[in-house]
């Protein structure tokens, strides 16, 4: 046993687009790396199977479903893992009415390990280790499972019908401090091309229904053919640093939870750079000018909520410093200290802080909020 987990661990790490495999906690390992976002890490071979129709591979007996319920997911709560099923589980119960394929969106996730689902309790890994770009190439020219691997899927399972299959729904976004790095990515990726499917059964251009090809990465109109593809909407999120370099300017919505303050993001229009992006919105929102020849890329991280998004994390320095709310988008946006900063950090990475804390805080490790803030704090020299 001890070998097979050490080889497909190697194999893994050999496909994954991060030279890193972690079933460790998402929350920890974005805290302890500020250069690793959620949602990142997906190990799956996904580029060529797609292809394949899914009529072809769902009663393949290495197929397994990842099972979504109005976006919910379905998650055992003791393991503290989401419960991947069988074909047969899902839809050769004894119970009736029987679920059948046609009632579900289902979405290829792509092929992988078994230790995904069939996971020892001793496996946890943060190794890293090199790309080998010889063998990925072959890897990813694969369309057919080892007997190490299984196929994944997402689905989503009809409203209308009550199933009895055993776990709980729960929101992603709540359930996320609770997953691990590989969970989180396929999780996200899941719900990502379920609420893009929801969202195009019918055609933009004449109305007609649409369905789903080459195991969900597409849609085709039935009437006018046109084709649909799953969208991504680019955000640009940006920390902006006052020409002290001891100052980080930090909004916040009526919206927020109590005391939390973050990076002024939004999306990018048409025809935009991403220093335009970010140079329009930071005055949008703060009156803030930056110097667009300041911005600077720092990660993204892919969001799969609201229909799906693209962060676009990076910073910017100050021109103009004076705060002036254009719009009542933001309730309130001020210039905050190193030592402010210090503390909000702090507070952001305690699970178990006081519900009645009223200090203030940025958001969790697990959104690139934090990880630019942090970075920021950590990597930056202070001028006393």
């Amino acid at each position: 046993m001890q070998q097979f987990i050490k080889s497909y661990l190697r194999r893994l790490k050999v496909m994954a687009l991060r030279p890193e495999i972690h079933f460790s906690s998402v929350f920890e390992h974005c805290a302890a790396n500020k250069h690793f976002q959620s949602f990142q890490g997906n190990p799956l071979n996904h580029l060529n199977i797609h292809r394949k129709s899914i009529e072809d591979v769902v009663r393949h007996p290495q197929s397994r479903f990842l099972t979504y319920r109005q976006l919910k997911v379905l998650f055992n709560p003791e393991k503290k893992q989401p419960v991947w099923l069988t074909y047969r589980n899902l839809f050769e119960s004894d119970t009736e009415p029987k679920l059948t394929v046609d009632q579900c969106e289902v979405v290829l996730l792509g092929i992988g390990s078994r230790l995904i689902v069939d996971r020892p309790s001793l496996l946890k890994n943060t190794e890293e280790t090199k790309i080998d770009h010889k063998l990925l190439s072959k890897y990813l020219l694969e369309s057919e499972p080892t007997p190490d691997e299984y196929i994944y899927f997402a689905l989503s399972i009809p409203t209308q019908f009550a199933d009895n299959l055993t776990g709980t729904y729960i929101d992603l976004r709540s359930l996320l401090p609770q997953l691990s790095v590989i969970d989180a990515a396929l999780c996200g990726q899941g719900r990502a091309l379920l609420e893009w499917h929801a969202s195009y059964q019918y055609c933009g251009k004449c109305g007609s229904p649409s369905k789903s090809l080459e195991g969900g990465v597409r849609r085709k109109c039935t009437k006018c053919n046109t084709t649909i593809y799953p969208r991504t909407d680019p955000v640009a999120i940006t920390l902006v640093i006052h020409s002290d370099n001891e100052h980080v300017l930090l909004g916040r919505k009526a919206s927020f939870p109590p005391f939390m303050y973050t990076c002024l993001a939004g999306f990018m229009e048409p025809g935009e750079s991403i220093p335009e992006a970010c140079s329009r919105e930071i005055w949008e929102e703060s009156g803030i000018i930056i110097d667009t020849n300041t911005v600077r890329y720092f990660d993204s991280q892919p969001w799969p909520f609201l229909g799906g998004q693209l962060m676009i994390g990076c910073y910017a320095s100050a021109v103009d410093e004076t705060i002036t709310l254009h719009d009542s988008e933001l309730e309130d946006c001020q210039w905050f200290s190193r030592a402010d900063v210090a503390e909000m950090i702090q507070r952001a990475r305690n699970i178990n802080l006081d519900k009645n804390d009223q200090g203030l805080r940025i958001p969790p490790p697990i959104a690139i909020a934090h990880q630019l803030i942090s970075n920021w704090f950590s990597t930056t020299t202070s001028k006393t």
